[in-house]
């Protein structure tokens, strides 16, 4: 078993300390999604798990002023949430037919669009709103181009012809607008 490298650990330590703040964001983050609810704990638990394999981790969550960058948890929870959603799609059936006729047992109901679907297309534009409404106009472009292509660093360098640092600073200045800003308003929003 690797050992947690102790900056790490005094990291995790620290980010603990707003862990009943972090649970509320992920109850409020999908709105009143039964699993997000039911699972917040478990979700930030696994947001630690994920973090604790970062060596530089005091680096990336620890602010120079000494406190923690709840941006960065932001990101880290919202990608634990949506990957444990994704692989829990569930198809609801609804017996219609004799026990023996299995074409007819089971339709598909069509419940309208997917409430995590649309939860997580809410989360999106407004983080693309964010980004516009408090960047620079390049930030901002690069930012939604990496998102929406998906395309890797080394790719938007050799298309745009910009250095891959370049790139890599401009997508987390704006990554971290984003999250603060986005941490601020769901922290805000919970129903107590």
């Amino acid at each position: 078993m690797k050992q947690i490298n102790p900056k790490t650990a005094e990291a995790l330590t620290l980010v603990a300390k707003h862990h009943n703040e972090f649970v509320n964001t992920a109850k409020s983050l999908y709105g009143n999604n039964h699993d997000v609810a039911n699972y917040a704990e478990d979700f930030i638990q696994e947001c630690y798990l994920k973090l604790s394999r970062y060596d530089n981790l005091h680096d990336k969550v620890i602010k120079p002023d000494g406190t923690v960058s709840k941006g960065y948890i932001f990101f880290c929870l919202r990608s634990v949430i949506l990957n444990a959603l994704k692989k829990k799609r569930v198809i609801k059936y609804n017996y219609i037919g004799d026990e023996y006729d299995m074409e007819e047992k089971y339709m598909i109901i069509d419940e309208g669009r997917d409430p995590v679907d649309e939860a997580r297309d809410n989360i999106e534009e407004l983080m693309y709103k964010v980004a516009e409404e408090n960047s620079d106009w390049f930030d901002y472009k690069l930012f939604r181009t990496y998102l929406e292509t998906g395309k890797s660093f080394r790719t938007l360098a050799k298309e745009t012809g910009l250095g891959i640092q370049t790139i890599y600073l401009s997508i987390k200045k704006t990554k971290l607008i984003v999250a603060d800003k986005l941490f601020d308003l769901y922290k805000n929003t919970i129903k107590k």
